[in-house]
């Protein structure tokens, strides 16, 4: 007898030489697992018999559990309010919020209009007369906007924000100065003359021609009125307002104007201004001491010479600012203008609204086509307008994504023999899939979870590319099913056929789902509302939607199956222009509780300090509204020293003296004593502000009344926005009853705040480093005995950005440790669990890395999309990884096979997740082209690489051996074990075998049919012939044999 050759790897085509006895299947090692996968598969198979066995009832109950569901889409709430979208409730930003909302019932005293001019030749300079005269065109243009609402015509100076307008007891000059005085309106004009043209308020006076801004000069004004009007007080605001000529003082742009003023200093020169030079310094309002805008306010893209000289800017910036809602209503309330409409907050926001669309429409309309520059409108409604129609949905990109699943499915599951043919089962499956999102989201919507533009705009279309996944594995295992198994028996009943299905597909679709709603859950962990709607809502949606579809998708596949052949038997029928960098924004920084009013100057100048606060001039001192009111305190103590030292003030009276010197003698008798409130040997005793600096506190609040009082531009301009207001206080210089000497004490401050400007925010990190640095600053403040806050826009938007990184990588390892677990406990193999899980960890890096190439910053949607890739990358994994782990054979041949088996309906799975993801392309806003198109492409295809690339050669090398091994008796002295019924355990010693087979022994076999594996059938170990019909009535249907996944 020849001696046999060494052992090698038995290959898949090897026949055993005919002998008397048939091939035995021995499978050793790895017992638990086997009976557990065994006992869990029989689980489904009964599951799946039963689901066919009430097909009827099934699909019936499902679809009517999915409409009535899909009605509560009715009940949907589309959030479009940015702040509830982005802020985290109870987070610190949504309580200081809360506290400050509280205190003023609105945090901004205005809203800002921009109105931005670029260059349509990129890196062109700006700073010419001709793009200015552009400008002011525009400008000009879309300050004479006029909306009629409610009867009634609203202009600019009706609703615009105007900056501390000055009570006056003359009831002539108060209405005059109502009307005349000037919006507030931030532009590069203001360095001219023609910044006048902005202003559109008058006034008549008898004898003269109308009053306008563009031929005011106040000087002489007042040296008119003076005669007829007492108005020293006035005149006094006005000096230390500076506002000297106003704007018939400035240099004309254009000074071939006809209406250039003869006061202009170029009137007579008739030389255009050097632009450059003029903005240089930055411009200044009607009051040069209050209204100072600086250059970052209103140029981008500067260029400067090594003096620091500006030299050219590629970038012009006007802002008009309007009142908000409440204030607009507070003014016009109980006027005789609105006392017919009913007025109310909801119309003066109305009207608002109406205006800056309007704004936005002429503004853009200002210049023609073939102008050498072009503006860029935007408002805060704007951005109301783009968040509700980045929210509504696409009907037309729906439905044409929908169908062209609905055609991709069809298509790729018709066969040329009938009997083979899917195509309606993939119709079904694309609609049932389509009815569980549907009836998904609307049960989020029952259980009040919001939509917003993140929900409509990519959830459909993402939730029905992964979810059809389900629905090739389904299809594939009725398709790809091995010759002569039951699925291929045409007498087999169809729920024995189903609990087949099921069986071989049910481990993959548990494990992806569970996968896919962790993934999403864990995604909810970043702390921004919109993002964590939309990864709750698709976790619930496949919750309850994939296990229902899947159940359904069974109860419908009988009849499908059949339908497919008879279709295919009938054959087929033929968002803003920015000045970057450059252009800051307006903040402010609150103080809460009684020691609000008393803020050092410390944290003010460690504001003034950090890298992205704009500086003040360098010869002005930090400004807070402490200064303004210290400083003003300090401008009255002198002008009484003054009065006194030369007599006009005395003990007894102070009706000869200045205004000031009459306010800082009133102030100076108070003791803050109610019984003895006045002492008037304090006059030469005491001082406003000591040497050192410090206010008395008796005087500090007393002081605040008639500063609020008597200051309006100063305390506008430092924006403090007290809480509780101090009271109104009139100053009566020729008060003869001794009332007026009475000053009523503001109350305790809880809440103040000083504004301060952040400029060079490009990046995450910049605003991370500005919010931290402001964050700082205010615990400094803290530790100062003052509970401080910033607040604004970067504060808003980028607070959460603090933590991303961390919340990121928390989530991406509690994710991998999740799907470790879920893998180990489903395919009992923590080693094939290892390699799932490497291969994933790889994926996100991976696609970490190409969205820096692509320009994608790490922000809160790619981490979010970071995330989610991990449950969606096991959509592409988990089937070759089971199909390798149930298969016979060395680790390449496994490989081989599992391969064969899974390509198919992992490609088409990934090919419906790209159709579902081209809708997106479709999208109107870049946003979501670039942000989840872009991205989830890119996963897709990944996936697709790692799945069948990468795995299987890792498979190939790092494999788990397998958990049946083959072996074929070659001696007639080996007794063949009683096949054990319906599929039971038999333990046993192992038999002895040749030499030539000792190396595939083990020391414990199973004589075993071999536990049912997804997508394998085994010839059970007997001389009949491998599987009959006669054999299924036997209640041996689920004897299997090691083969490969289907799945």
């Amino acid at each position: 007898m020849t001696r046999s050759p060494p052992l090698r790897e038995l290959p898949p085509s090897y026949t055993p030489p005919p002998r008397t006895a048939a091939p035995q299947i021995l499978a050793g090692s790895l017992k638990a697992p086997l009976w557990l996968r065994a006992y869990f598969q029989g689980l489904l198979f009964s599951l799946g018999c039963g689901i066919q066995r009430h097909c009827g009832k099934v699909l019936f109950l499902g679809l009517l559990a999915f409409g009535a569901l899909a009605l509560g889409l009715r009940m949907a709430i589309i959030e479009t309010n940015l702040e509830q979208l982005w802020v985290e409730v109870g987070s610190r930003v949504s309580q200081e919020l809360h506290y400050t909302k509280e205190k003023l019932g609105e945090e901004a005293a205005y809203t800002s209009q921009m109105l931005i001019q670029t260059a349509r030749q990129e890196g062109e300079n700006i700073l010419t007369p001709e793009a200015l005269g552009l400008h002011l065109q525009a400008a000009l243009t879309a300050s004479k906007v006029q909306v009629s609402l409610y009867g009634k015509s609203w202009d600019l100076n009706k609703i615009c924000y105007k900056s501390g307008v000055p009570l006056i007891e003359n009831g002539m000059i108060e209405r005059m100065i109502e009307k005349l005085f000037p919006c507030v309106i931030l532009t590069p004009l203001d360095c001219f003359w023609e910044g006048a043209k902005l202003q559109g308020g008058s006034a008549y006076l008898p004898g003269r021609p109308d009053i306008q801004w563009t031929n005011l000069d106040p000087e002489q004004l007042l040296e008119e009125l003076g005669p007829f009007a007492s108005l020293e007080g006035f005149r006094e605001l006005l000096d230390k307002a500076q506002v000297g000529q106003a704007y018939v003082g400035r240099p004309c742009l254009h000074p071939d104007d006809l209406h250039c003023p003869p006061s202009a200093p170029n009137h007579h020169s008739r030389q255009a201004p050097n632009v450059a030079h003029e903005l240089s310094r930055g411009c200044h309002g009607f009051s040069h001491k209050f209204m100072h805008w600086q250059e970052e306010l209103l140029l981008g893209g500067m260029a400067r010479d090594p003096q620091g000289q500006l030299l050219r800017a590629e970038a012009l910036q006007s802002t008009f600012l309007l009142m908000s809602p409440r204030q607009l209503y507070e003014h016009f309330r109980g006027d005789y203008q609105t006392h017919d409409i009913g007025w109310s907050e909801e119309q003066a926001s109305t009207v608002l609204q109406a205006w800056q669309r309007r704004f936005v429409q002429l503004a853009q309309e200002a210049l023609p086509e073939n102008a050498s520059q072009q503006i860029h409108a935007f408002t805060s409604t704007t951005l109301d307008d783009i968040l509700h129609a980045f929210s509504e949905v696409s009907a037309a990109r729906v439905v044409g994504g929908y169908l062209l699943m609905l055609a991709y499915a069809c298509v790729t599951m018709l066969r040329w023999d009938c009997a083979q043919s899917q195509g309606a089962v993939g119709l079904a499956g694309v609609l049932l899939v389509a009815l569980a999102v549907a009836s998904g989201l609307g049960l989020c919507a029952l259980l009040g979870i919001t939509f917003n533009a993140a929900t409509t705009q990519v959830l459909p279309f993402l939730a029905l590319g992964i979810g059809v996944d389900d629905v090739f594995l389904l299809a594939h295992a009725f398709t790809e099913a091995l010759p002569g198994t039951p699925l291929q028996v045409p007498t087999v009943s169809w729920q024995e056929r189903m609990g087949e299905c099921l069986q071989r597909t049910g481990t993959n679709v548990v494990l992806t789902s569970i996968n896919n709603v962790a993934a999403f859950l864990m995604a909810a962990l970043v702390p921004i509302p919109a993002l964590r709607a939309f990864s709750l809502q698709p976790s619930s949606a496949w919750t309850y939607g994939g296990a229902t579809a899947s159940a359904l998708m069974c109860s419908a596949a009988s009849p499908g199956h059949r339908a497919g052949a008879l279709w295919r038997s009938s054959g087929p029928e033929p968002l803003r222009s920015h000045l970057g960098a450059r252009r800051p924004g307006p903040d402010g920084c609150g103080a809460s509780g009684h020691q609000g009013a008393c803020l050092p100057e410390r944290p003010a100048q460690r504001f003034s300090s950090l890298k992205a606060v704009l500086p003040p001039p360098a010869t002005q001192a930090p400004r807070t509204w402490l200064h303004y009111y210290r400083n003003w305190l300090q401008g009255i103590q002198a002008a009484f020293d003054q009065d006194w030292a030369s007599g006009r003030i005395t003990r007894h009276s102070y009706r000869n003296g200045s205004e000031d010197g009459a306010l800082a003698y009133k102030l100076l008798i108070q003791t803050g004593d109610a019984q003895e409130p006045l002492d008037f040997s304090q006059l030469t005793t005491r001082k406003l502000v000591d040497r050192e600096g410090l206010i008395p506190p008796e005087l500090f609040y007393m002081g605040l009344t008639v500063w609020v009082s008597s200051d309006p531009l100063g305390l506008a301009a430092s924006q403090a926005n007290f809480y509780p207001p101090p009271p109104e206080w009139l100053h009566d210089k020729y008060d003869t009853t001794g009332e007026n000497l009475r000053i009523p004490p503001a109350q305790p401050l809880e809440f103040a705040q000083f504004p301060f400007l952040l400029r060079g925010l490009q990046k995450t990190a910049d605003f991370v480093e500005a919010i931290e640095g402001a964050r700082a600053a205010c615990a400094e403040a803290g530790q100062a005995g003052v509970h401080a806050y910033p607040s604004g826009s970067p504060f808003l938007f980028w607070e959460q950005y603090l933590g991303l990184r961390r919340c990121f990588l928390l989530a991406v390892c509690i994710l991998l440790v999740c799907t470790f677990l879920v893998c180990a406990l489903l395919l009992l193999n923590p080693w094939t669990a290892g390699l799932i899980v490497l291969v994933l960890a790889m994926m996100t890096a991976e696609l970490f890395g190409i969205m820096g190439f692509l320009g994608i910053k790490l922000s809160a949607i790619p981490v979010v999309i970071l995330v989610a890739s991990v449950g969606i990358g096991v959509e592409f994994t988990v089937h070759v990884a089971l199909g390798f782990l149930t298969t016979q054979g060395s680790r390449n041949l496994r490989a081989a096979r599992a391969l064969e088996h899974t390509f198919a309906p992992v490609t088409d799975g990934a090919i419906s997740t790209l159709l579902g993801l081209l809708m997106l392309a479709g999208s109107h806003f870049d946003f979501i082209v670039r942000y989840f198109f872009a991205a989830l492409t890119v996963l897709t295809l990944l996936g697709l690489l790692h799945g069948l690339v990468l795995l299987p050669v890792l498979l190939s090398i790092l494999g788990p051996p397998p958990e049946v091994i083959q072996m074929y008796k070659e001696s007639p002295e080996v007794l063949s074990p009683p096949a054990p019924q319906g599929g039971g355990l038999r333990w046993g010693a192992s038999p002895s075998l040749p030499q030539s087979f000792a190396r595939v022994t083990t020391s414990m076999t199973v004589a075993i049919h071999p536990p049912p594996l997804p997508g394998a059938y085994v010839h059970p170990a007997s001389d009949e012939p491998p599987w009959s019909p006669a054999a299924t009535s036997s209640g041996n249907l689920s004897s299997r044999g090691p083969g490969p996944a289907t799945g």
